[in-house]
């Protein structure tokens, strides 16, 4: 299930890892010469002949590479744009002054200091944007334009996501709240993290 409560739970599922499958080589190791021209007994009183039967080399290939990665995150600044979006306010509102604080960390980019954008997506940098997301999801704007969460869940999806939820999404959405049995207070912060974590949100 995509969306777990509460946040540290939301936190251990979305840690992704991306694994490089070490090079194989379908071939065995073989003697060099076991692909050379053999020598066999030849008739009475005659020496060693070469016998010419064509032989089948396989040729080597390019080593086999494996790689299992999540998709791409979406960057930094279009994350912020549609949270502002979706909540109605500027991007330079405060309620990101932690996001920018901590731009670098989430994957945004600083040229002329030698930060190159990073689209991964691990553990440190999910705590880090779940930490960032606290101020957006207890602001006045947030509670103002979705009240009630996560009965106002499929409008902050539909803003979110640019999609109304599925119904197994809402479902999901709906058994995690309850297994949690966490106070409204949680699960309305805890709904508001886990729209803005998504996959459907922060890949691309």
């Amino acid at each position: 299930m995509k969306y777990l409560f509460p946040v540290c739970a939301l936190l251990s599922v979305a840690c992704t890892g991306i694994f490089d499958g070490q090079s194989h080589s379908d071939q065995s190791s073989s003697d060099p010469s076991s692909n050379s021209n053999s020598a066999v007994p030849g008739g009475a009183g005659s020496g060693s002949t070469n016998m010419n039967t064509p032989t089948t080399t396989t040729p080597a290939g390019a080593p086999f590479k494996v790689r299992n990665t999540e998709p791409e995150l979406v960057p930094f600044d279009m994350r912020v744009r549609r949270i502002a979006t979706a909540i109605g306010v500027d991007v330079t509102h405060p309620m990101f002054a932690d996001m920018y604080t901590n731009s670098l960390k989430l994957g945004d980019y600083d040229y002329a200091n030698g930060a190159l954008p990073d689209g991964s997506w691990n553990a440190n940098r999910i705590a880090a944007w779940l930490n960032a997301l606290k101020p957006v999801c207890n602001s006045a704007e947030m509670k103002a334009k979705y009240p009630a969460l996560p009965a106002d869940l499929p409008a902050l999806i539909r803003a979110a996501w640019g999609h109304i939820p599925s119904a197994d999404d809402a479902a999901d959405f709906q058994n995690a709240i309850a297994a949690a049995g966490a106070t409204p207070a949680v699960n309305y912060e805890s709904t508001c993290m886990a729209v803005f974590t998504a996959a459907e949100f922060v890949y691309r």
